[in-house]
């Protein structure tokens, strides 16, 4: 992995026609915050099948929903990231609309990690799809600083979001199981990875 990668150094203002069509994005699909996972989303629908995952437990077969990461505001740093976080049973899939590249570091239960890029440098080994497995542990998100200041994504998560089954944050128990595993895997990044979300209860 490059350097770039793992930088905390962020943009401190994005250009006049970055912040436009960011703006214009933001207010044509009504994008809002977030909260504590980072970023700004909006639900677009759900799919009108419904799946069980229990006699207990219903829910729409899919959910798509608009995402942005975002530079824009520097003084808002959680929009630029999508903090550590895991949808119980649930897969996710992103496609990359427009923007810049983003980084997906992906923890998984038997304690191997990845990292990918979506991005368009297809010759540098970024793809416009990423999925990730709803028994993966954890992932999160980072927005590459570029020319843009932004990515805008369609996210479809399979069966439907919920905010209960959405887990957030990690704690000591992450950090012991994940140091090392890679160059980046370093104490410093992974607590970035963690953000405001730190907790004593690993998810």
């Amino acid at each position: 992995m490059s350097s770039s990668s793992t930088t905390s150094s962020v943009p401190s203002i994005c250009n006049e026609h970055s912040l436009a069509r960011i703006n214009s994005i933001i207010k044509q699909f009504n994008l809002i915050e977030l909260p504590r996972e980072g970023g700004l989303y909006q639900l677009i629908d759900q799919s009108s099948i419904e799946v069980s995952l229990s006699s207990q437990l219903k829910l729409h077969a899919q959910s798509h929903i608009y995402y942005m990461l975002t530079y824009s505001r520097p003084d808002e740093p959680q929009l630029a990231h999508n903090y550590l976080h895991s949808i119980e049973n649930s897969d996710d899939l992103h496609i990359l609309v427009e923007g810049d590249s983003v980084d997906y570091y992906l923890f998984y239960e038997d304690g191997h990690v990845e990292h990918k890029i979506l991005g368009n440098d297809y010759t540098a080994g970024e793809v416009p799809v990423i999925s990730t497995p709803g028994t993966i542990s954890s992932k999160a998100l980072k927005l590459r600083p570029g020319k843009n200041g932004f990515a805008f994504i369609v996210s479809v998560i399979t069966p439907e979001w919920t905010p209960d089954r959405c887990k957030i944050g990690a704690g000591q128990s992450f950090l012991d199981k994940y140091i090392g595993k890679e160059e980046w895997c370093t104490k410093e990044f992974l607590t970035e990875l963690i953000g405001p979300n730190w907790m004593d209860n690993n998810i």
